[in-house]
């Protein structure tokens, strides 16, 4: 009867507000209600990541930070989007602490051209420069709490450490960024580990960049100052997200657009294998029937 249906759906609804705010506790505990994203411009990392890369949390990246720079490339290329988005929202960026490795245990030491070649202002740097990398933890922690950070990067390479260690110092760590606001990214060898935000994989790819400026974009560009195209940073890193607080996990290649100050996801470019084998082969082509009767002691041109 009308009576029943109406009854049922009454109940219905009860229960609907019910379990939504039973959500909206459960979201409020585990602390994404208060979090805030920055957008990648890559909607299926955006995706992987529910929304984009969580600001004031912690985040390890994690690679071979002895054999390429590619770990330090992308996170370089992460502050220089934190900065553009905070801006973009209206909130002054504050400085960038960055703790780098000693030279056995790290990329090297931070170069100030190449960071301001790239748009990065090193201005905006504090080198925290401690090459213990037990001393370098300890005052990540405190770091950490600092209000007014844009972000803080160290470097862990070297550390021989329990896995209880590590737990308990990321806990620590993901409690003073919460409490602060303040981004964490932490670079070095793949660990196990938890308590981040996100881990990720970060490696070179063989997958290349096509930065293509639009004509009506003026080369007065302020986060550029390259003088000719071949100074452009075109890199591209293969990404492997492990793990993501309310994600999933992703892989993929992604590059830098450097004009727009953008990610972008790289797709493989399918080669023409009959153009490879004529370049790569190097058996003479055979002769035109009017040089063909030439005699074997005559010189054959060779292929080059």
């Amino acid at each position: 009867s009308a009576k029943n249906f109406y009854k049922k759906s009454a109940n219905c609804q009860i229960k609907n507000s019910y379990l939504e705010n039973l959500k909206t506790q459960i979201a409020g505990i585990d602390g994404r209600i208060s979090r805030q994203f920055m957008p990648l411009a890559v909607d299926s990392l955006d995706s992987a990541l529910s929304g984009g890369l969580a600001l004031g949390r912690v985040h390890m990246m994690c690679g071979m930070m002895q054999a390429h720079g590619a770990v330090s490339g992308f996170v370089t290329a992460l502050l220089m989007r934190l900065v553009a988005h905070l801006s973009a929202v209206g909130t002054s960026a504050g400085p960038i602490v960055w703790c780098p490795a000693s030279s056995l245990g790290g990329a090297g030491m931070l170069y100030g051209h190449g960071l301001a070649a790239l748009g990065l202002d090193p201005a905006r740097l504090l080198i925290v420069d401690t090459p213990h990398p037990s001393h370098r933890m300890a005052a990540l922690d405190d770091i950490a709490r600092t209000d007014g950070l844009t972000a803080v990067v160290a470097e862990y390479d070297g550390m021989q450490k329990s896995s209880d260690y590590w737990m308990r110092l990321m806990r620590r760590i993901q409690l003073a960024a919460e409490s602060s606001q303040v981004t964490v990214f932490l670079l070095g060898a793949p660990l196990a580990a938890n308590g981040c935000e996100t881990v990720w994989h970060i490696a070179p790819t063989n997958i290349a960049s096509v930065d293509k400026m639009p004509d009506h974009i003026s080369d007065n560009r302020p986060h550029r100052s390259f003088t000719s195209p071949s100074q452009s940073w075109e890199p591209g890193w293969q990404i492997t997200l492990k793990r993501a607080r309310g994600g999933y996990p992703f892989q993929g290649h992604i590059g830098w657009e450097a004009w727009s100050g953008q990610f972008i996801e790289l797709t493989a470019i399918r080669h023409n294998h009959a153009s490879e084998q004529m370049l790569f082969d190097r058996t003479p082509a055979p002769l035109p029937p009017t040089r063909q009767s030439l005699t074997a002691n005559q010189a054959m041109p060779q292929a080059v």
